[in-house]
């Protein structure tokens, strides 16, 4: 009776725990493609505002501030994001974010560098190129599912 019982208990387990695979599989990747999707909006919401951003911070003292402040903390998000769990079928998709998110930082620095100068801000940052880029993978990552 005993050899039984644990018998079914191995069967139930043999079943059950393959399953949880599956549900982290899906949860790993409504957490990648939530936190990518979010990402990514960010960047879209700065891309629409980065001109208006950078020709008041010309003349005015505050805007200034308030833009080195927000290029500071999008340098901060980029850098988290390449910290982010990426399922094993995304990795390729996330490096390509990763790497424009490169070339992204280094625009970031530029910019800072060009507001401290008194130039405008955006003045060959390649920063508008990057996160068109990037948001050009958008609907690549909504379209991923587990392999």
């Amino acid at each position: 009776m005993k050899l039984k019982g644990i018998t079914i208990l191995l069967a139930m387990a043999l079943f059950v725990l393959p399953g949880c695979g599956i549900l982290d599989s899906a949860q790993q990747t409504v957490n990648f493609t939530t936190e990518t999707t979010a990402y990514m909006q960010s960047l879209t919401s700065f891309g629409t505002e980065m001109t208006t951003l950078a020709e008041q911070a010309l003349t005015d003292a505050t805007a200034r501030t308030d833009l080195k402040q927000q290029l500071v903390d999008l340098k901060e998000q980029v850098t988290s994001y390449a910290g982010i769990t990426v399922p094993d079928y995304a990795t390729e998709i996330h490096q390509s974010i990763v790497q424009y998110n490169e070339t992204l930082q280094s625009g970031i620095d530029k910019a800072l560098t060009n507001i401290e100068q008194g130039r405008a801000a955006f003045e060959s940052t390649g920063i508008p190129e990057s996160v068109n880029k990037i948001n050009e993978l958008l609907s690549q990552v909504n379209q991923l599912t587990p392999q």
